[in-house]
């Protein structure tokens, strides 16, 4: 089957508009839809290729996907210094809702296909903050979730701490305050050209990828994706989760896939094995 060109549209929302992609359904089956949820900063472009390549193998699999850049994020409007992790998750909700209604043009029986929110890293977190502002029935697909979005945070201070070591030889302040320091002190830090302010520090610091209860009236799957060397088992971090959601009612899946960190650079990586694993999963 020949691949059909998504449709790219800006949303407008609360505060500007989201850049789009949507993708519909192929075949003469639709299986349902999904919600794309990218990560955080910089890790949206890095894993922007291999998201276009499975958001394109859902759709030629019969799934209606809709991706969407947040506010401040790629291609939406808004600056990155501008965002809260409050405006994203509207954000989410807004973009369901479009996703809902496309989809809803080309099925009469769009509220019984299921509905997933596919969650890469931090939109892990965000999967997890959609199902404790509604009573629509979800099914989760994750892609190496973070636990926390302290975890988030400090991941990319990091990377200003390696910085500093890269250039340790050079002259420096050795008494200016840390990032962490000028956040607590009320300051915005830049990093990797992104702006984080206290604000939306102090979000980060208060998620968490806390169980929900699933919907009562419906079977509710979780799959988690793990990158991994080939033939590891799932680590005991992921397996932890699992069980947490596993005591909250939730039907759970864990894989490791072989893969290579596409999040941490650009790369031409091939994603293949986590594709199909996830579209078995879904299946």
């Amino acid at each position: 089957m020949t691949d059909r060109l998504p449709d790219a549209f800006f949303l407008p929302v609360r505060g500007g508009s989201l850049f789009c992609l949507y993708h519909a359904a192929q075949g003469p089956v639709t299986r349902g839809r999904v919600l794309h949820l990218h990560p955080f900063a910089e890790e949206l472009n890095t894993c922007r290729r291999i998201s276009a390549q499975f958001a394109r193998a859902l759709a030629a699999a019969g799934y209606a996907v809709l991706q969407f850049d947040m506010h401040g994020c790629g291609d939406s409007q808004g600056d990155f210094g501008e965002a809260t992790w409050q405006t994203w998750l509207h954000n989410a909700h807004d973009a369901l809702s479009e996703l809902n209604r496309r989809a809803g043009e080309h099925h009469d029986n769009m509220k019984q296909l299921p509905l997933w929110l596919w969650g890469v890293r931090s939109g892990a977190l965000l999967a997890a903050d959609m199902l404790r502002e509604t009573e629509t029935p979800f099914q989760m697909l994750w892609w190496q979730p973070v636990v926390s979005g302290q975890q988030v945070l400090q991941q990319w201070l990091r990377l200003d701490a390696a910085k500093e070591w890269l250039n340790k030889g050079k002259e420096r302040h050795e008494t200016a305050p840390t990032l962490s320091e000028q956040l607590k002190r009320g300051q915005n830090v830049h990093v990797g050209g992104y702006s984080i302010t206290p604000a939306l520090a102090k979000e980060l610091n208060d998620v968490q990828l806390t169980p929900a209860r699933p919907h009562q009236t419906a079977p509710n799957k979780l799959v988690c994706m793990e990158l991994a060397a080939s033939g590891a088992s799932p680590s005991p971090g992921i397996s932890k989760q699992m069980q947490l959601w596993e005591t909250r009612g939730w039907q759970t899946l864990a894989r490791s896939v072989t893969c290579p960190a596409f999040w941490q650079q650009f790369s031409d990586a091939d994603a293949s094995d986590l594709i199909e694993a996830s579209l078995a999963a879904l299946a």
